[in-house]
Order: structure tokens, then C-alpha cells, then sequence
């Protein structure tokens, strides 16, 4: 009941913000939006998010699923994103009590049914792939756990016919988590490596192989079916090592090395794992608040990433000298009285060493480099390693230190305040979100009041930035639809081709750009011969509209 209760204080906190509109929105929120629409009133079926190869659409579908019960709208595409957040902290839970303890996952809960601003962001804006990899890595971990735990070579058949139905349940779990995004790779193989590890003698009878295989690609058929005649360069590989790399191969060096690995500490690992203090903004048309880069600002984002991994690197330590004692145990003494510890050992272990690896792919990666703050929720991965991260300390909070008798009631005493600082820290991030839902209603409003006037000025399709173009476009149910360009007002990011083809056959569309970095472009436009331009300005923008 407990349990319960936390989940349903989070999923309140979260239906709360979400009904004064935030997290304010964007473009890349938009397109999920614009995609739920041609869902539920279109009949499409992308693969895909628009303009992307890697990245499946299950919140676009479930924001189509609102949108008939509720109507096109910003807060009913969101609502399938608190439905995903809850189930994931159902599996949460019964995943750190089967691995660790009941209390733990309380305490897991009640971090999680908080958060920092940052945090409860990504939870709550439809950015695609995130929460699935929250709910599809747990879940995975999860029935990888159950299915070792539960070996047993003298199985019935009926028993054994049953985990192959679990085994099912896996692959199709894998195979949706990795259609949504693949940064969920490295749990999902540490999860097959814990069911090889101790459920061996059930796969070489090869039925719950061709039971995981056969989940696998129900899973993901529709990222294998595009793949088997994607053109080369627009499968989902390259574009995976694409975003990995960036246009060009980074060539590396020590000193690049080092600035990978103190980006990631100084604001990739704080931002992720929620700290709420000094926030970074790296594309301020985001309209994210960020502070300034004082020496107070720096020590805090170093202090909490370096304490972070320090806590991390110790959690692991931990793990793999607890699988090392009850493996020699278990060896000296017979291993059948300790199999339920040794696979709880190892799939903790199994657990970090997947966030380790999703880390060190990070530092590898072009993320740190650019936007190092923005980019900390590939990192997600954590937030499933939390309750593992946080177990010295819950540990240490709680044992008896019988081997450090002197330091017994210190070290009990810190692990327990760093625990209630933890949990204070989240409640201020918590805090901090509901301070900006005044900014977040004045941002709501201006957009429609923007969507407003361009509809008085008689715009039906338009050339925009892309951080304009389709949040537009969502906004106004898509009774503009516009085409992205660039400063040269030629094509420019564009993630649906039917809107710029659409504009760009419309003699009589408008230019709706941002002043500053298009001045130059649209007066060259204007000055023109052989057409005019009527000129008006909204806010920040230019609207151009040729005379007719």
C-alpha cells in the first residue's frame, strides 16, 4: 500500500504541472504531437519520429489513443507519458525488492515521485524513447531476474511450457525497447547475459530460444521490416553511429579525452541524476532558465557529479566483491543452498556494469562536447541503477559495522544524511518546477496568442525556423502548416517533407522568422522587383506575406 501511495503522489505531482502546461513546449515535442494527430485522424503508421531512422513512435500512438478520448491537445498527448512513468515505477519497485530489499524500493519511490525540474521534464514532454527505455529496461531486468531466479532443471512440462511464455514476454519487451531507442542496449544485453548465466539448461532444449527470438522480432517488426529495405545510409545502424559520432569522426586525443570525461562529470552526471541547483541551458531557444557560470555554480555541478560517480564507482566495488564471496562460498560449500543470492549478486552487478557501459559510450561520444548538460539524458540508464547506486548508503544506514566498531555510529550517521540531503535535494527540484508554472502559462499563452495572429493575418502556410515551424503547426491543430529553412531561406532541418512540399507549392506563403539571424535574408527578399512584400511585426518575428 505504501508503495501504491508514493506512485500515486508522483502521478499527481505530475497531472498538476501538466495542467498548468508544464513543461512548456517545443518543435520537437510538436512533431510527436503532429504525428499523434496523423495517427488518430489520418490512419498513418510511421516507424519512425519524423525525420529520424532510429527512434520509434509508441507516445505518438499513445497520444493518438488520448486523442480520441479526450480531443487533439497538448496535455492529452502528454497523458500517455504519466501512464509509461507509473507503470515504470511499478516495475521499479518490484524489481529493487526482488534485488535488494522492500525499503530500498520505498525509498526509490519516493526520490522518483520527485525529481529536479530537468528531470521531470523528460518525463513529462514528448520527446520519444526515454520513458520506454525506463519501462523496457525494468521490465527486461525484471523477467530476467524472475526467469533465473525461478531455474529449476526438474521443471513439468506444463511448468516449463509456462517460462516459455516468459521467455516470449522478454524478446517482445527487448524487442520494443530497442524499436524505441537503442541506447537501451546495454541493459537489454546484460539482461540476456543473467538469463544465459543461470537458465542455461532450458535454452540449449532451444524451445525458449525460439521463444525469446520469436518475441524479439514481433517486438521490433517494424524496425526489422523497414531496415530489410532501408537504401544504405537510411538504415537505422547509420544513423545510430551518426548521432554517436556526428558528421565527422572525432579524432582523439588525451586532451579531448579529458574534456569528454569533465564534461560528463561537471554537468552530464549532475544534470541527469537531479541536481537542482545553478541549471545549465545550452540552446536558449529552448527558453530553459540556466545561471550564470560563477566559481559557487562550478563547485556545486563538480561536487555532485564527482560524488555521484564516487558513489557509483563504490556501488559497483561492492557488487563485485559480494559476487566474488558467494561464488567461492557457494563453490566450497555446494551450490544449490546459495542460488537465489548468487543470481540477486550477479544481476546487481549485471545492472551497474550496464550503466557503466552506457557511460563510458557516452564519454566516447560527441554528447559531452556539445551541450553536455542538455545531452545528460542519455544517460537515462540511471534512473533504472538508482536503488543499485543507492544501496551502500541504505547499507550503511543500517549495518551494524561490526568490523569498524569505532566508527559505527558516524558512519551510520552519514550514510543516513546523505540519504535525507538526497531527498531534500529532489524536494527543492520538485519545488523549483512548480515555481515555474506561472512562466510556463505566460509561455502557453503567448504561442496561442501568436497562433492568433497569424490566423488574423490569413497564413495558412508558412516558411519558419524549425523551433517554430511545428510547434506552430501543433498548436493550431495544423490550420497552418509551414516549411523549414535556413538562414539562406533554402530547405533547412526539415522532419516532414508533406509540410515544406505543401508550402512551397503556395505561391502566396509567408516568411515567420525570428528576428536577428534572417534580417539580412528577408530584406534581400524584399527588395525584389518583381514581387511585394507587406512587412508586420509580432514579438521577436518577422512576418513577411507577399501582396497579392
Amino acid at each position: 500500500m505504501a508503495a501504491l501511495g508514493l506512485i500515486l503522489v508522483g502521478v499527481s505531482l505530475r497531472l498538476m504541472l501538466l495542467k498548468q502546461h508544464w513543461p512548456w513546449t517545443d518543435s520537437d515535442e510538436g512533431i510527436f504531437g503532429l504525428m499523434a494527430r496523423h495517427i488518430a485522424y489520418q490512419g498513418e503508421r510511421p516507424t519512425f519520429m519524423y525525420g529520424s531512422f532510429y527512434m520509434g513512435p509508441l507516445q505518438a500512438y499513445l497520444g493518438a489513443v488520448f486523442f480520441h478520448l479526450f480531443g487533439s491537445s497538448l496535455l492529452a498527448l502528454r497523458l500517455g507519458l504519466v501512464m509509461l512513468f507509473a507503470l515504470f515505477l511499478v516495475a521499479l519497485y518490484f524489481l529493487t525488492r526482488t534485488l535488494y530489499t522492500a525499503g530500498l524500493g520505498l525509498l526509490t519511490l519516493t526520490l522518483l515521485s520527485l525529481g529536479s525540474p530537468y528531470m521531470l521534464t523528460y518525463q513529462l514532454r514528448s520527446y520519444g524513447g526515454y520513458l520506454e527505455i525506463l519501462l523496457c529496461g525494468t521490465l527486461a531486468f525484471l523477467i530476467a531476474t524472475w526467469l533465473a531466479l525461478s531455474a529449476d532443471p526438474g521443471l513439468s512440462r506444463r511448468r516449463f511450457l509456462l517460462r516459455c511464455g516468459v521467455y516470449l514476454a522478454w524478446g517482445i519487451v527487448v524487442g520494443l525497447g530497442l524499436w524505441s531507442d537503442m541506447l537501451i542496449l546495454p541493459l537489454m544485453s546484460l539482461s540476456f547475459l543473467l538469463i544465459v548465466i543461470f537458465c542455461w539448461r532450458e535454452l540449449v532444449l532451444l524451445l525458449p530460444v525460439v521463444c525469446m527470438l520469436g518475441g524479439l522480432a514481433l517486438g521490433m517488426w517494424p524496425l526489422l521490416a523497414y531496415n530489410l529495405h532501408a537504401p544504405p545510409g537510411l538504415d537505422t545502424l547509420s544513423a545510430v553511429i551518426a548521432q554517436q559520432q556526428g558528421p565527422v569522426p572525432l579524432h582523439y586525443t588525451p586532451a579531448l579525452v579529458w574534456q569528454q570525461i569533465k564534461a560528463t562529470i561537471q554537468l552530464s552526471l549532475p544534470t541527469i541524476s537531479g541536481n537542482p541547483f545553478c541549471p545549465v541551458s545550452e540552446v536558449p531557444v529552448l527558453r530553459d532558465p540556466t545561471s550564470a557560470p560563477t566559481l559557487a555554480c562550478r563547485l556545486i555541478h563538480l561536487g555532485w557529479g564527482t560524488g555521484f560517480l564516487l558513489l557509483f564507482l563504490v556501488a559497483l566495488g561492492l557488487a563485485s566483491w559480494d559476487l566474488w564471496h558467494l561464488g567461492r562460498h557457494s563453490w566450497l560449500e555446494g551450490k544449490a543452498n546459495r542460488q537465489a543470492d548468487l543470481v540477486r549478486a550477479s544481476a546487481r552487478l549485471l545492472l551497474l556494469m550496464a550503466a557503466a557501459i552506457t557511460l563510458v559510450l557516452f564519454i566516447h561520444s560527441l554528447a559531452p562536447l556539445k551541450w553536455p548538460s542538455l545531452h545528460g539524458r542519455y544517460l537515462i540508464i540511471f534512473w533504472i541503477a538508482l536503488p543499485a547506486v543507492l544501496w551502500p548508503l541504505w547499507q550503511g544506514a543500517r549495518a551494524t559495522w561490526s568490523f569498524l566498531p569505532r566508527l559505527r555510529q558516524p558512519g551510520r550517521a552519514l550514510c543516513l544524511a546523505l540519504l535525507l540531503l538526497l531527498l531534500l535535494f529532489y524536494g527543492i527540484g520538485t519545488a523549483q518546477a512548480f515555481s515555474e508554472t506561472s512562466t510556463a502559462q505566460m509561455y502557453y499563452q503567448q504561442d496561442m496568442a501568436f497562433v492568433q495572429r497569424l490566423e488574423e493575418l490569413g497564413v495558412t502556410h508558412f516558411y519558419s525556423d524549425y523551433w517554430t515551424c511545428y510547434k506552430v503547426a501543433f498548436l493550431s491543430q495544423e490550420r497552418m502548416t509551414c516549411g523549414v529553412v535556413n538562414q539562406q531561406l533554402q530547405p533547412g532541418y526539415i522532419r516532414y517533407w508533406p509540410y515544406y512540399w505543401a508550402t512551397h507549392a503556395d505561391r502566396h506563403a509567408a516568411y515567420v522568422l525570428p528576428r536577428g539571424e534572417y534580417e539580412s535574408a528577408l530584406h534581400a527578399l524584399m527588395s525584389q522587383q518583381n514581387r511585394r512584400y507587406r512587412l508586420t511585426l509580432y514579438g521577436d518575428y518577422f512576418i513577411v506575406q507577399p501582396v497579392v
